[in-house]
């Protein structure tokens, strides 16, 4: 009479999803801590964006662990207004031959690896948007990695030329508006 226990394997549960959402939560949580330092003015900016990535993080990394409305607000869902109206037994007859059935595991598989690698691809990304801000200051790194990404997507050049000049746009009023010193990095400290 010895009941099975469902095993945790690290390695099927984690995926790189998860590892994204910590790569966005964890430097997050350090904004907001870190941002008590600052001037009262100063504050609330980065309070509010650091509290929403890790609001909205924990609730996409919990998101099988939450109530039913709450998941579906959560969850994102292609056809959230359409509703399936065949049959059980048409739905048999679409998975009945055994070629179909490897097929769609095989284009699963392939999904999974396509998904996997985006999700590394798109977090190193992020970590070299994060070292560049420090580095070179993020007034100058968020053109770079909008024209990473973009470039990346494959996206037409006019799309990348626009949304770069978006970009720089939105990060000079910012640095204008706010007055934070967004266009020095580490290395204009260094060398200048």
């Amino acid at each position: 009479m010895s009941e099975k226990h469902p095993t945790f394997n690290l390695k099927e549960e984690v995926t790189m999803e998860h590892v994204l959402l910590l790569v966005f939560i964890l430097p997050s949580v350090y904004m907001f801590v870190e941002s008590f330092e600052f001037s009262s003015a100063a504050q609330h900016f980065p309070q509010f964006t650091s509290g929403m990535v890790i609001l909205f993080g924990v609730l996409l990394l919990f998101r099988g662990y939450l109530p039913g409305p709450l998941r579906r607000l959560v969850v994102d869902e292609a056809d959230i207004l359409e509703t399936d109206t065949r049959d059980a037994e048409s739905i048999v007859e679409e998975t009945d031959s055994d070629e179909e059935e490897f097929a769609a595991e095989t284009s699963d598989i392939q999904e999974e690896e396509t998904v996997a690698y985006g999700a590394a691809v798109l977090g190193s990304m992020c970590v070299g948007y994060l070292m560049g801000s420090f580095l070179i200051g993020m007034l100058w790194a968020t053109p770079l990695f909008v024209i990473a990404y973009t470039w990346w997507r494959k996206q037409p050049i006019y799309a990348i030329v626009g949304l770069t000049l978006l970009s720089f746009g939105i990060a000079f009023l910012f640095y204008d508006i706010i007055g934070i010193p967004i266009e020095e990095g580490y290395l204009h400290e260094v060398f200048l």
